[in-house]
């Protein structure tokens, strides 16, 4: 466990992992309330135009 000072409320906490300068780190409370879903709606706007990429090919290949 690492010790660092939360980016958000200033809080000291632990981390399982090395923190780098070029990402915030946030202790539990933070990344609980503003942190842990912040990427994941786009992430799945993103997978949902890839899926629909992959539909629109392999349409294209069945019709080879």
């Amino acid at each position: 466990m690492h010790k660092v000072t939360c980016d958000k409320c200033n809080k000291e906490c632990e981390v399982p992992f090395k923190p780098t300068e070029s990402k915030p780190v946030y202790c539990s409370d933070c990344f609980r309330k503003n942190g842990s879903g912040s990427g994941s709606n786009n992430s799945s706007k993103g997978l949902d135009e890839i899926n629909k990429k992959l539909d629109k090919i392999l349409g294209i290949l069945e019709e080879l």
